[in-house]
C-alpha cells in the first residue's frame, strides 16, 4: 500500500521538513534534482508556478540531510530569448534556491523509452548525471489533462523545442496523456514528490489563467501516481476520471484504487472546485478521429480587448497554427489543440471555451 501525505500548513518550514521525512529516503551524499512547475515568468501570488517558499525550505531541508549536491531546475514553457534565470525572476524562484538555481536546456541527451509514439526522448541532461528527483508540481487544473500534477509535472524534462515537437506526434489529448506516462517511465531515477498546495488553480484556463485558490496544504509521497490520485479524490472525483492517473495504474505504477493507498494527515474534498469537463475529456478519448470526436474539440479563442500583440502565442505554437494579421489568427485546419498558446499568454488573451461554446464553433466554424 502506498502512502500518501496531506498536511495542512502551520509552519511552513517545519511541514516542509516533515514531509521530507515522510518520503523515507536518504539524501545523505546523494545528487538531487529538486524539479518545481516554471510554467513560465509569473510572480507567486498568480499560483502558475512552485511557490518560492517551499523551494526555498526544501533547499534547506536537503541540505540538513547531508545532500551532495541539491540543483533546482526547470525547463520552462516557450522558447526563450534570454538566459532563464533572468526569464524566471518574476517567479522569486532563483533567489529562493540560495546558489542551487540551474539552467539545463544546453546539451540534451536521448534517454530510451518503450512509447508506442517514438523510440527515444530528447531530455535536458541533469536527469542522467542526479541520483533522485525531487519533483515539486503545484496542485493546479490542465485544459488538456483535466489535472496537471506529480506525472504532468515531469513533461518539463524535455526541453523547450522538444516539447513543441512533442506536442505534434500525437492526435488526442487522451494520447498525449499516455505520452506523459511514458515519459515517467523512462526516468532513469526515482521520482519523489512534495506538492505546492498553497495556492491552486481550478476552472477551464488552468494551469495559468485559471481561478487562484487559498489552499494551504502541501502533499507528499514516494509514489508519483498515488499522489495524483489523492489530488484527483481532493478535486471531488474518481482518480480513473483523470487520463494519466488511470493510464499510470493500468500499467501497474501506482494506485488509483483509494482503497490502495494510506491516506495520512488532513484530507478534505475542497468545496466548489471546478475541473475542465471530465465528460468531453472521457467520450473524446473513445472516439478519437472520428466526426463526433471533431465536435468535441475545442480551439482556443483570441480576447482581442486584452491581447498585447507581443507574439508569445503564435512564436511557440508547435505546428504554426498562428498569424499575426495584426491581432493572433488562428488557423482552424492547422491547430491541434494543445493550448500551448493559452498556457503562454502573459495577458490571458488565449483562452480555451468551455464545452457548449466549443460545440457552438465547431458547428458554426466561428
Amino acid at each position: 500500500m502506498e502512502r500518501v501525505l496531506v498536511r495542512k500548513v502551520n509552519n511552513l518550514s517545519a511541514d516542509v521538513n516533515d514531509s521530507l521525512d515522510f518520503l523515507e529516503y536518504d539524501f545523505a551524499g546523494k545528487r538531487i534534482w529538486v524539479k518545481p512547475n516554471l510554467l513560465s515568468p509569473h510572480p507567486p501570488e498568480h499560483s502558475v508556478t512552485t511557490d518560492p517558499e517551499i523551494i526555498r525550505h526544501v533547499v534547506r531541508g536537503l541540505r540538513a540531510r547531508g545532500a551532495k549536491d541539491i540543483w533546482v531546475a526547470d525547463n520552462p514553457g516557450g522558447g526563450l530569448q534570454r538566459n532563464v534565470s533572468s526569464y524566471i525572476a518574476p517567479t522569486g524562484v532563483v533567489e529562493a534556491s540560495d546558489g542551487c538555481f540551474r539552467g539545463i536546456s544546453e546539451t540534451p541527451v536521448s534517454i530510451s523509452t518503450k512509447s508506442r509514439f517514438l523510440s527515444e526522448f530528447t531530455v535536458s541532461r541533469i536527469v542522467t548525471e542526479v541520483d533522485v528527483m525531487l519533483n515539486l508540481p503545484v496542485f493546479k487544473t490542465h485544459a488538456l489533462t483535466l489535472l496537471t500534477g506529480a506525472i504532468k509535472n515531469l513533461f518539463g524534462i524535455i526541453p523547450g523545442a522538444q516539447k513543441s515537437y512533442l506536442h505534434t506526434i500525437v492526435k488526442s489529448p487522451y494520447e498525449f496523456a499516455e505520452l506523459l506516462v511514458d515519459i515517467y517511465q523512462s526516468v532513469p531515477v526515482p521520482v519523489l514528490t512534495v506538492m505546492d498546495a498553497l495556492r491552486g488553480m481550478d476552472g477551464q484556463n488552468g494551469p495559468s489563467g485559471g481561478r487562484v485558490l487559498k489552499l494551504g496544504t502541501i502533499l507528499a509521497a514516494r509514489n508519483p501516481v498515488a499522489l495524483d490520485s489523492v489530488m484527483a479524490m481532493m478535486t471531488g472525483v474518481r482518480p480513473t476520471a483523470i487520463p494519466t492517473t488511470r493510464i499510470a495504474s493500468e500499467r501497474g505504477l501506482g494506485p488509483a484504487d483509494p482503497a490502495g493507498i494510506d491516506i495520512t494527515g488532513d484530507f478534505a474534498v475542497i468545496p466548489g472546485f471546478k475541473l475542465p469537463s471530465t465528460r468531453v475529456a472521457t467520450m473524446a478519448a473513445g472516439v478519437a478521429g472520428s466526426a463526433v470526436y471533431r465536435l468535441l474539440q475545442r480551439r482556443p479563442l483570441r480576447n482581442k480587448g486584452i491581447c498585447t500583440r507581443c507574439r508569445r502565442c503564435a512564436d511557440n505554437c508547435p505546428v504554426t497554427a498562428i498569424a499575426m494579421s495584426p491581432y493572433p489568427v488562428i488557423d482552424r485546419k492547422k491547430c491541434i489543440m494543445c493550448y500551448c498558446c493559452a498556457e503562454l499568454c502573459p495577458e490571458k488573451a488565449m483562452t480555451v471555451p468551455g464545452p457548449l461554446r466549443g460545440l457552438i464553433q465547431n458547428i458554426t466554424g466561428r
